[in-house]
C-alpha cells in the first residue's frame, strides 16, 4: 500500500507572533494535520505618535504639618564691648562694640550699629537678650532700654567702702538674661547710668569682658 504525502505552504500570519507557518497534509481524505513552523519576527517598527495625556489619579494623603513661621535664618547678633566706657555725668549708650565675623552671620551688621551701640528691631517677635557687664576697682549701674524706657538694669561694685574710704577693691560682673517682644523699627540699647544725687558715673570694663548679644525665639 502506498501512502502518498502532500506539503502545502500556506501563507498564514499571526498578528501576535509576526510568523509564518506551513501545512503538511496526509492524503486527500485524512484530517487536517498541520505542522506550524514560526519564522523569525520582523523588525521593530518607528514609534507611534504620544498618545493624550490621561486623567488626574486621585489626591494623596496629606503630609505632616510643616515647621512654625520661623524665617529660614532668624535674626541674632553677639557684641563685645571695645574699650573702658565711663560715663560723665549723664546716662550714656554703651558703644562702641565689636561684631566679630567668626561669631556672627552678616545681616548682623545690618540691624546692629557697632558705632552706636543700637539694635533695630528687623522682624517682630520675641527676642532673648543676654548682657553681661564687667567692671575692676570701679561700680556701675547699667541697664536695657526699649526705645528710650528702661526695661531691665544690673548693678556691679568692685570697691568696698567704710566711711567713704575705700578698704577694698577687686573684680566684679553682673548679668542680664531678659526676652523682650520687639515691634520692626524698635531700638534696644545698652545705658550706663549716672548718679546725680550721688555724683557717680558708671565706670565698664571693655575689651570683650562685657558682651551683649540677642536673637530671635519666634517672629509675630
Amino acid at each position: 500500500m502506498l501512502a502518498f504525502a502532500e506539503v502545502v505552504l500556506v501563507d498564514k500570519r499571526n498578528k501576535n507572533t509576526r510568523g509564518c507557518f506551513a501545512e503538511l497534509k496526509c492524503g486527500e481524505r485524512s484530517e487536517n494535520l498541520s505542522i506550524s513552523v514560526q519564522g523569525l519576527p520582523g523588525l521593530r517598527g518607528p514609534s507611534g505618535t504620544t498618545g493624550p495625556p490621561g486623567l488626574m489619579g486621585p489626591q494623596g494623603l496629606t503630609g505632616p504639618p510643616g515647621r512654625d513661621g520661623f524665617i529660614e535664618r532668624p535674626p541674632a547678633f553677639y557684641a563685645e564691648l571695645r574699650r573702658l566706657f565711663v560715663t560723665k555725668n549723664s546716662d550714656s549708650i554703651l558703644q562702641p562694640w565689636t561684631l566679630s565675623e567668626t561669631a556672627n552671620v552678616p545681616d548682623a551688621f545690618l540691624y546692629f550699629s557697632q558705632n552706636t551701640g543700637i539694635f533695630t528691631v528687623p522682624i517682630s517677635g520675641l527676642y532673648h537678650f543676654f548682657l553681661t557687664i564687667s567692671v575692676s576697682k570701679a561700680k556701675a549701674s547699667v541697664y536695657i532700654t526699649r526705645n528710650g524706657e528702661r526695661v531691665r538694669t544690673v548693678w556691679i561694685e568692685s570697691v568696698a567702702t567704710i566711711q567713704n574710704e575705700t578698704v577694698a577693691w577687686g573684680w566684679a560682673s553682673g548679668s542680664i538674661d531678659c526676652l523682650l517682644y520687639g515691634q520692626t523699627g524698635d531700638q534696644i540699647a545698652v545705658v550706663a547710668s549716672y548718679r546725680s544725687h550721688e555724683n557717680f558715673n558708671s565706670q565698664v570694663y571693655g575689651y570683650s569682658y562685657s558682651t551683649f548679644s540677642g536673637y530671635m525665639l519666634h517672629n509675630i
